[in-house]
């Protein structure tokens, strides 16, 4: 009798156990589902906003134009002014960036330039159980290989992070080239956003705009 309630109690709990598991799962799948959504909008959040920079910088030469032509002398041309050829540079730059994300040729350039260095360096700071090697999915390059909902789960977190550590890092770089005052928060900002990209990886985020 107490064999037989205790083989009850014990079927029970694993039924229980699994039927929690398959929530756990299914949110996983779900949250899975919203990130790859979410980075197909993303893409193009972020060529407006390289484009809008761009833009912004190149309109900005136009209202220092005459301040230039005060400062400097009337045969000299605006262009060989130092403060109008990093603007436009810059401006340029980040146009052709723009349309390169829109059409995937800078993103397949930014994989193949960034891939050697060395990053995604917090997954020797996540320890999970049994013999789970998180440090492994630095060495996938097709996402679909992930087999385990919740190792997507882990790459897409850090993926979004990647996301915020570059676009960190090309706004800050805007700030400091348009900057009119001191630049040692933007520089501050820079280097967070270097740092945080070698933590989660450079390109972690970039297959996801493919």
């Amino acid at each position: 009798m107490i064999i037989s309630l205790f083989l009850i109690t014990f079927s029970l709990l694993i039924n229980y156990l699994e039927e929690w598991l398959k929530v756990i799962d299914n949110s996983f799948i779900a949250f899975n589902s919203f990130v790859e959504l979410l980075f197909g909008f993303l893409k193009y959040i972020f060529f407006g906003i390289l484009l809008i920079i761009g833009i912004l910088t190149l309109l900005s030469l136009r209202g220092t134009y005459f301040l230039e032509r005060i400062r400097y002398s009337k045969e000299e041309k605006l262009e060989d002014s130092p403060m109008t050829k990093p603007r436009l540079i810059l401006g340029t730059c980040y146009i052709v960036m723009a349309f390169g994300i829109l059409f995937d040729w800078f993103t397949y350039f930014l994989i193949v330039v960034l891939d050697p260095l060395p990053d995604r360096l917090i997954f020797n700071f996540i320890q999970l159980p049994y013999t789970i090697n998180l440090f492994d999915l630095n060495r996938i390059s097709d996402i679909s290989q992930i087999i385990y909902p919740y190792m997507k789960t882990i790459y897409y977190i850090v993926a979004l992070f990647s996301f915020g550590a570059i676009l960190d890092i090309v706004i800050s770089i805007w700030h400091i080239i348009n900057a009119q005052k001191s630049v040692r928060k933007h520089f501050i900002y820079l280097i967070g956003g270097i740092v945080g990209g070698i933590l989660v990886g450079f390109t972690t985020c970039l297959p996801l705009f493919l």
